[in-house]
């Protein structure tokens, strides 16, 4: 072959010289080379098979199809930068490889099969995917023009009814605000900017749009103040588009739901911080300005730390250098702790990282690890960087959410104020809120603003001020826990809180049981009676539900809502009926539940809270051999408002001592006579109407039109 290319003779030479025969060596090589490259049945580049795909809202499937396919080669895999790669080999070994750097995120989970039935090009392995984000996409590939000739529409998978989604030109329409931020441009921007705002969003999205507004405004205003301040002009506005900057959208948490968030770059080596939206331009610029001086201060002289503590609480680290890998922990917490306190730093010599909190005479000494990322410093300053009382509103609640810790609260009469005895009050709540930093937070809330909340701590009923509950986080659907100043605990609220110490002894021992999880949990409950005698309705509540768990003798027990049609008229009746049934009170007691202002448990009667419908049942009482109480009985027959004598027949089925429902209903009946439900008003009759009282509804003529009514 290399004689007949030319690069060897087609006879070798005789008495050649040494010079010819390296060159004859050389060729001899080479012939080698170029004889395993084209030698028949090796396989060289891998080929790109043809594919197709399709699309519903939530999936994509893709069809990757190859001629005389060997099934057993087939492999499907992700990338690190979460492009799709699919390998496999046909009938004669040849390679077949797809890498597929795809539009838009899809979930990690995928699914494939070889299709039964073969496709014109071949066999088709069907890939479906999950889109993380529910929506048409447009293509299906970055750059689809790379794959001309191979990529074809499915239209078998497709759902034509998906309409091409709206995509505003965000960027080009706000230019001249706005910096078009793109993973090439990145590291020249933010060594042109010393705070880079990112609004990371998706051309279609418009979940944020109110948000991306206020965005825009922003920056405007920002740019504006930059002709002014030397400060704002080293603030950018940028916007990263999702779709065309996947893999960095991707590293900066985009999505597109209700929670928009942006990102917040100071320097090239740091990690970006998030910021949440705001609906005011405003408002977004005053979370803007925390990033606009350095995360760390460093001090030269006491007199600078000095005038930081007096204004903020303040946070001070002392470092050999700023090489330290310790000062690295502390920036990096310092930066994503930014606006919430100040940071300090001393170079020279290593100490305790020490901690004032604002306007108090102590401070704290951090005593745990540097070994990790920052997270066991961040978790040890959080805690500590609110004050140990604050008043609340619903502005702090993403603080309190960060912090992820219990809330306690404090209610204070804000409509009845008594300043000398609040303080002491405050006094009382800071003492215990100290023992338990980082365990507990503590806030105060005013009545007017905040009483509601007392009623899902079983606070309300009634009303006592100063209350004091837990939350078991900040969240509405917390668990929640009260503190209830019983005639055990003080013979009033004002006496409790006058007495500090046994205050703060008390307040300390429930929050231990509720950290503990010891402490039952507060629900909303109507007052416990207090002065019921046999013969009379016992009127149970959340608060005394024990007595339903585990009665010292059974219950007739009647479970209402007391916006049922007739609610007074059936009272009578149930306090009738206790009277009527007084000569069996040592049997069974007759009780009443009204869920509507009570907390029902949902495994026990399954009934809504605000039922309108009166329901029966029959409670036993617990073993006194400690086992467990027998199931409760329902009146079945009827379900619901059932009529008395129904009633008093189960009750002495259920008693299963001989009872005489006749007798009993025939006390019942004397006892509604002399003791009768109220009477309903009459509507008032039309003569008694006052004159004229009819006046506004005009002629009645002009109902001619309507004909006769009779059909």
């Amino acid at each position: 072959f290399l004689a007949q290319v030319g690069f060897l003779p087609a006879r070798p030479f005789s008495g050649a010289s040494p010079a010819m025969a390296r060159h004859t060596a050389f060729a001899c090589a080479l012939a080698c080379v170029v004889a395993a490259l084209v030698a028949p049945g090796v396989v060289g580049k891998p080929t790109t098979p043809r594919f197709k795909w399709g699309q519903t809202k939530d999936l994509i499937f893709l069809s990757v199809i190859v001629k005389d396919l060997d099934k057993a080669s087939v492999s499907v895999a992700w990338t690190a930068d979460g492009d799709l790669t699919f390998r496999a080999k046909n009938a004669k070994g040849e390679e077949q490889a797809l890498d597929l750097p795809l539009r838009e995120d899809v979930e990690e989970t995928m699914k494939f099969e070889v299709a039964p039935r073969p496709d014109k090009w071949g066999t088709a392995v069907v890939i479906t995917l999950g889109k993380v984000n529910k929506h048409r996409w447009d293509v299906l590939v970055q750059e689809p023009k790379k794959f001309k000739g191979l990529l074809d529409k499915d239209w078998n998978r497709e759902d034509q009814a998906l309409e091409p989604e709206e995509e505003a030109p965000y960027f080009e329409d706000n230019a001249d605000w706005l910096v078009g931020l793109t993973a090439k441009n990145l590291d020249k921007t933010l060594s042109k900017f010393s705070a880079v705002v990112v609004n990371v969003r998706y051309p279609w999205c418009s979940q944020c749009k109110s948000q991306d507004d206020t965005f825009v405004k922003a920056a405007k205003e920002a740019k504006q103040r930059g002709k002014k301040e030397a400060n704002w002009k080293k603030v950018a506005f940028a916007v990263l588009d999702a779709r065309e900057e996947r893999k960095l959208a991707k590293k900066l948490g985009a999505k597109c739901d209700f929670n928009c968030e942006y990102r917040v770059y100071t320097a090239k080596d740091e990690e970006p911080i998030a910021l949440k939206s705001k609906y005011s331009e405003a408002d977004l610029l005053s979370s803007v300005t925390k990033f606009l001086g350095p995360a760390v201060q460093v001090i030269k002289a006491d007199t600078d730390l000095d005038a930081l503590k007096e204004k903020n609480t303040t946070c001070l680290g002392s470092f050999s250098s700023e090489t330290s890998s310790k000062y690295l922990v502390f920036k990096k917490v310092a930066s994503l702790m930014r606006g919430e306190l100040a940071f300090a730093v001393k170079f020279g010599e290593e100490r305790t990282l020490e901690m004032w909190p604002h306007k108090q005479n102590f401070s704290f000494k951090f005593d745990g690890t540097w070994e990790d990322n920052g997270t066991s410093l961040r978790d040890w300053v959080l805690p500590r960087s609110i004050p140990l009382l604050q008043p609340y509103d619903w502005q702090m609640r993403e603080t309190y959410e960060k912090l992820a810790l219990p809330l306690a609260k404090v209610w204070f009469d804000d409509s009845d104020p008594n300043p000398s005895f609040e303080k002491v009050v405050r006094h009382a709540v800071r003492r215990v809120a100290k023992r338990y930093i980082g365990k507990l937070a503590f806030v105060e809330q005013k009545k007017t603003t905040y009483a509601h909340e007392l009623r899902d701590y079983g606070l309300n009923q009634p009303e006592v001020y100063p209350a004091f509950g837990i939350a078991s986080n900040s969240s509405y659907n917390s668990i929640k826990y009260g503190f209830e100043v019983t005639p055990e605990v003080a013979p009033s609220a004002q006496d409790f809180w006058r007495d500090a110490d046994k205050a703060i002894e008390r307040l300390a021992a429930f929050c231990d049981a509720v950290l503990a999880g010891t402490a039952p949990e507060a629900h909303e409950s109507g007052p416990a009676q207090s002065n019921w005698t046999q013969g009379a309705v016992k009127k149970l509540v959340w608060k005394t539900y024990k007595e339903i768990e585990s009665p010292e003798r059974p219950l007739l027990l009647e479970v209402y809502g007391k916006y049922r049609t007739e609610n007074e008229r059936k009272l009578k009746e149930a306090e009738n009926l206790a009277t009527a049934l007084e000569p069996h009170a040592e049997l069974f007691t007759v009780a009443g539940f009204d869920t509507s202002e009570n907390y029902l448990p949902a495994d026990v009667f399954k009934r809504e809270k605000y039922s309108s419908d009166t329901e029966w049942y029959w409670v036993p009482a617990k073993p006194t051999t400690g086992e467990a109480r027998p199931e409760i009985i329902k009146l079945m027959k009827p379900k619901k408002d059932a009529p008395i004598k129904t009633v008093i027949e189960f009750a002495a089925k259920s008693s299963g001592a001989g009872i005489s429902a006749e007798e009993v209903m025939q006390r019942f009946e004397k006892r509604m006579e002399e003791n009768p439900p109220p009477a309903t008003p009459p509507p008032p009759p039309m003569d008694a109407m006052p004159e004229g009282a009819m006046d506004g509804m005009g002629g009645m003529g002009g109902m001619g039109g309507m004909g006769g009514m009779g059909g």
